[in-house]
């Protein structure tokens, strides 16, 4: 799939993907804090950050890999067991700084 294209592009590829992806997150759990719920987001955060995990994961990114990794374990855990109380506060907290370690 990739073939033809030098690393140099992937690498643009993949910063402007991971961007637009991280900023749509940061949208969408912002709002969730303010409604304090993510009920009805939690499948497109997952989705979000499943696709950061796996474009990092093509990329070499280890870090950003298993950071990805840990977040998404969280969102399939939110989705699976639906807790009765979440700390939407607390789970922002967690996102905005892992979208600021990944933009780093």
């Amino acid at each position: 799939m990739f073939e033809g294209l030098e690393k140099g592009t992937m690498l643009e590829l993949f910063v402007f993907e991971t961007l637009e992806l991280i900023s749509q997150l940061e949208n969408i759990i912002l709002n969730s804090e303010k409604a304090n719920s993510a009920e009805s987001q939690i499948n497109e955060m997952f989705r979000i950050i499943h696709t950061i995990k796996g474009s990092a994961s093509m990329m070499n990114f280890g870090n950003i890999t298993s950071l990805s990794h840990f977040l998404e374990d969280a969102f399939h855990y939110l989705r699976e067991k639906h807790p009765e109380s979440v700390d939407y506060s607390a789970l922002t907290d967690v996102v905005l700084r892992s979208t600021d370690f990944i933009k780093n």
